[in-house]
């Protein structure tokens, strides 16, 4: 049985393996880290504004508007002024940037398709249920933190 500090040992070479493997599929695609999930949460929310994204990808105002900045420049979104807000920018897919979104897709389905091989359909679903749970734990862990 694992203990606390292998678990936890496999949850850091999990997560390094996974991003060092799709930061590099997703350089061969001339995209850097942080694009594809703002990609996807634009996909899902286009049109919304900075303080938006940073929220739901859980990324500093600062780190967002570089990341944004550096796609408006490759052109995959553009910004535009919020109806009565002169400071407000609304953030936009191009379609350049909806593109982009098949190739992530494309991506992350081999990923998943890899990690999960040799998995039931049972086993992938408790697997989801349980990096869920992990996350939130870490995501309230941290909350809880900020506020003392």
């Amino acid at each position: 049985m694992l203990d606390q500090r292998e678990l936890n040992l496999l949850l850091v070479k999990v997560g390094a393996v996974h991003r060092r493997r799709s930061t590099y599929e997703f350089m061969k695609c001339n995209l850097t880290a942080g694009q594809p999930r703002m990609i996807n949460y634009l996909f899902e929310h286009n049109g919304c504004i900075q303080r938006e994204i940073a929220a739901d990808c859980h990324m500093e105002p600062a780190s967002v508007t570089s990341v944004l900045n550096s796609m408006e420049k490759s052109g995959l979104v553009e910004k535009r002024p919020v109806k009565g807000d002169k400071r407000a920018l609304e953030v936009w897919l191009t379609d350049k940037g909806l593109e982009k979104k098949k190739v992530i897709d494309r991506i992350f389905i081999s990923m998943a398709d890899e990690c999960f091989q040799g998995f039931s359909e049972e086993e992938k679903q408790l697997a989801g249920d349980f990096l869920t749970r992990i996350f939130r734990n870490m995501i309230d862990g941290e909350q809880q933190e900020w506020r003392t």
